[in-house]
């Protein structure tokens, strides 16, 4: 009998140690001699270099980490002459793939901005993006959850 009770207790055990889902964390943005820019403050920054973390969603849009300023949705424009490592090139073709909503955590460094014809005419697949993030370097990508 005691046998037994410590065979289920231990399976039990296992059960809660082995039986856990993952989480992905999300780190801040890395630190370097470049000033990091909040998503948010981006619009403060029209047309100035920037170091800053975005969400691109599986509708191929950039929209800040932050919640509260939901209203920035920019284009990503990745210029010919910038180099972007084949693993991350993977992540972009596998994000539209697939059939759940993915987002990648894209920490770059670029230019923010609106020009005339996308203030007028709207910039992305749909036409709704008022901005552009036009890409210089690339710090990191990382995938995550949307439902993070």
């Amino acid at each position: 009998m005691l046998r037994s009770l410590s065979f289920i207790f231990c399976l039990a055990i296992s059960q809660l140690a082995f039986g856990q889902k993952k989480q992905h964390v999300r780190f801040p943005p890395p630190v370097f001699d470049f000033p990091f820019t909040p998503a948010c403050e981006l619009p403060d920054h029209k047309n100035e270099l920037v170091y800053t973390r975005f969400i691109y969603t599986s509708k191929g849009d950039l929209q800040p980490e932050e919640k509260t300023c939901n209203n920035i949705v920019a284009n990503l424009y990745l210029p010919p002459n910038v180099f972007l490592d084949p693993k991350y090139s993977k992540y972009f073709k596998t994000i539209r793939l697939k059939k759940r909503r993915d987002n990648l955590i894209i920490d770059a460094i670029g230019v923010f901005g609106d020009d005339q014809w996308g203030v007028e005419h709207g910039i992305g697949d749909l036409g709704n993006n008022k901005y552009r993030f036009i890409l210089k370097t690339v710090v990191n990508i990382d995938p995550a959850d949307s439902g993070k």
